[in-house]
């Protein structure tokens, strides 16, 4: 018969067996299954260079922006839509709190984030900076940011540095600005699109400068939505400079977030010279996504970034895993540097289109895939291999 003690003593050995199998079971699938362990917002704490402003942080980012700067425009304080032949450069500074959430919207409340400050420089001068910049970097890396339909400077701006700081790699941020902002409703958005196209080339001079220029060992192009369609056009802007395209691979990453760009113009055309001038190109596309959903119906072709759905199969979670996507069809050509990474499931918010800026499972997968673009470990992804052998990556949320 046992005693009262020795029964109190089986029972605190069978909990203590539980909590370890417990952990070691955690242990092994966060670090020894693929996974690895998932990244707190708290570990990227204050990489990106700045200094204290008080209870905050002051931030100073670069910009470069194809805007007319005229006072009749007011491009830089009010919405200033009109385009310019020439190219205007500065710096332009953003005190960030620390209680900085990821969340939409963030970038508006003056309690979080302010502008308090910019600096008009000509172009030698601030390339001149970059150069130090770019060279004081560990990585010796420059991030280069584009928005797409509907910002104005500021906004996109203050998206600019919220960006910056959630990601918070230690390097300089450069914002190429567009006048994107060419009304509402799908007039505007047309409207906006004839402007994305325009300005394509004034990107592709400040690529092919920078690629010259900035000293950058690792040159990161990140663009979303409508930016994109200014990405792909400033490459093949670029195709067309003999200087460019003889320099081979200048520019390491490029990446586009729900891409508002014909998927089949892209496979024809886009992606052969991207990849001819770039080491690596990812497209993070959502079967979900909404305003790409309205883009298809607009432009009367299916979008890039929103897939079509190809035999749904429903996982565990309910997600469906899509396949027919031409990216995938030119990685099984022998494109490997072309990765695609399905966001459908960390695109929840809003009108399921922002998962770039209001997803911290994307600013996790993209800090990790810039600094490590062929090391899926430690990432939360899940592998689909297709019938033609390529594979596309699934981003599971938390």
């Amino acid at each position: 018969m046992r005693t009262p003690g020795r029964r109190w003593l089986a029972i605190v050995f069978y909990a203590a067996s539980l909590v370890s199998v417990a952990v070691l079971s955690a242990y092994v699938s966060r670090n020894l299954s693929g996974r690895g362990p998932i990244p707190e917002r708290s570990q990227f704490a204050r990489r990106l260079p700045g200094s204290p402003d008080g209870d905050a942080w002051r931030f100073s980012f670069f910009y470069a922006t194809n805007r007319a700067t005229d006072a009749e425009n007011d491009a830089f304080d009010g919405d200033g839509r009109r385009m310019s032949d020439q190219i205007s450069t500065g710096t332009f500074d953003v005190r960030i709190s620390s209680r900085l959430p990821v969340a939409p919207w963030v970038w508006f409340d003056d309690e979080l984030m302010k502008m308090v400050g910019r600096t008009d420089l000509s172009n030698d001068e601030a390339f001149s900076r970059l150069r130090e910049a770019v060279a004081a970097s560990p990585d010796r890396s420059l991030l280069i940011v584009v928005w797409g339909w509907r910002d104005w400077f500021h906004s996109a701006a203050m998206r600019t540095a919220y960006t910056a700081y959630v990601l918070d790699i230690n390097t300089p941020v450069l914002l190429f600005d567009w006048p994107g902002n060419q009304g509402e409703g799908p007039t505007g958005y047309l409207a906006s699109r004839r402007v994305a196209h325009q300005a394509g080339p004034a990107l592709g001079q400040v690529l092919v400068r920078l690629v010259r220029e900035s000293g950058a060992e690792r040159l990161w192009l990140v663009g979303s939505s409508l930016g994109c369609q200014t990405i792909c056009d400033a490459f093949s802007w670029m195709m067309t400079q003999p200087d460019a395209t003889r320099a081979g691979p200048g520019i390491d990453h490029v990446v586009l977030s729900a891409p508002d760009v014909s998927a089949r113009e892209f496979d024809d055309r886009f992606a052969a010279e991207i990849t001819a001038l770039a080491r690596h190109l990812t497209a993070y596309v959502a079967s979900n996504d909404q305003a790409l959903l309205l883009g298809n119906w607009i432009n009367g072709s299916r979008r890039l970034g929103r897939p079509d759905v190809a035999a749904p199969q429903a996982d565990e979670s309910g997600t469906q895993l899509q396949g027919a996507l031409d990216l995938l069809d030119l990685q099984a050509k022998g494109a490997h540097n072309i990765a695609v990474v399905d966001a459908t499931p960390i695109n929840r918010k809003r009108n399921l289109h922002h998962f770039f800026t209001d997803s911290p499972e994307f600013f996790d997968d993209l800090y990790r895939h810039l600094l490590q673009p062929d090391n899926p470990v430690g990432r939360r992804l899940y592998p689909v291999r297709t019938e033609s052998g390529s594979t596309f990556w699934i981003l599971w949320n938390y």
